[in-house]
């Protein structure tokens, strides 16, 4: 199966999961959110909310406005989503990984030996890496995986690079 094809049937995944969340916009990207509660703040869901995507945030905590689930167990781990982020989330990043989908994690997670940052001038590598569990670290790699998805051809490279991992 070619990468075109892959990312074809990715996107009709991903309707599904958008309709049942009651997310509306099929063109932006689906992002899941795995981080530790105490990153789960209102700095970071307020700059979560100006970005151009729709969310599952795993959290015990109620938020306005984005689709929050308690326990990971309640979404079906696929090809839906067009990332992941988690610090050092205890959930297996290698079936996401094997879901094509794009890895920002942080480089202390266990993983990461098998992870280099994206380079869009080489289309090089295959995630996005913060340095330290620090909001403004986690935003920033999240605002460059945006930057990304926004070119097509450096998106397919990417996602390309992920399944060789």
């Amino acid at each position: 199966m070619n990468l075109t094809t892959i990312l074809r049937n990715k996107n009709k995944k991903k309707q599904d999961i958008l309709n049942k969340y009651g997310l509306k916009d099929i063109k932006k990207s689906l992002w899941l959110i795995l981080l530790k509660e105490n990153l789960v703040d209102e700095e970071l869901i307020n700059a979560l909310k100006i970005l151009p995507a729709n969310f599952v945030l795993v959290t015990e905590k109620k938020i306005d406005n984005l689709v929050n689930i308690s326990i990971l167990k309640n979404v079906i781990i696929d090809s839906w989503f067009d990332f992941i982020a988690c610090d050092n989330c205890e959930e297996n990043l290698m079936k996401f990984l094997e879901s094509w989908v794009v890895p920002i994690v942080s480089k202390n997670h266990h993983i990461s030996s098998l992870l280099s940052e994206f380079k869009a001038k080489t289309v090089e590598w295959n995630a996005f890496i913060f340095e330290n569990d620090a909001l403004c670290d986690i935003y920033y790699a999240i605002i460059r995986f945006v930057e990304n998805y926004k070119f097509p051809y450096d998106h397919k490279a990417l996602v390309k690079n992920v399944l060789q991992i």
